[in-house]
């Protein structure tokens, strides 16, 4: 595997781990779904790349399951809640990510295959 494609893979892990250990955050009000949509196209992003694209369902798949179990963990932390719509942000995210990253897959592939 290509160090690139390692350093894809533990970065958008890392970022999963590290949600996991955040017991507060300093995100002002209103603008907590932006940030949820970001941080996890990044995740799909990264995790896309480490796979070399090859891997679609199981990207999207991961990162899905991944925002549900990080909003249940949320329940049984003292100074975080657990929202449902930041579970379907999370979910939207990466499927706009994936979604995204597969056309553009595909426009490549077009591309390159021309005479």
């Amino acid at each position: 595997m290509p160090i690139d494609r390692f350093i894809c893979l533990a970065a958008g892990g890392g970022i999963m781990a590290a949600l996991l250990f955040v017991t507060s955050h300093p995100i002002p009000q209103g603008w907590d779904k932006f940030v949820h949509f970001a941080v996890f196209s990044t995740i799909t992003a990264l995790l896309w790349r480490g796979t070399n694209g090859r891997a679609p369902i199981a990207v999207l798949l991961a990162v899905v399951v991944f925002g549900a179990f990080d909003e249940v963990h949320q329940l049984f932390l003292p100074l975080r809640s657990a929202e449902f719509l930041d579970f379907v942000t999370d979910a939207a995210a990466a499927a706009v990510m994936c979604g995204l990253l597969f056309m553009r897959k595909k426009t490549l592939c077009a591309e390159s295959s021309e005479p």
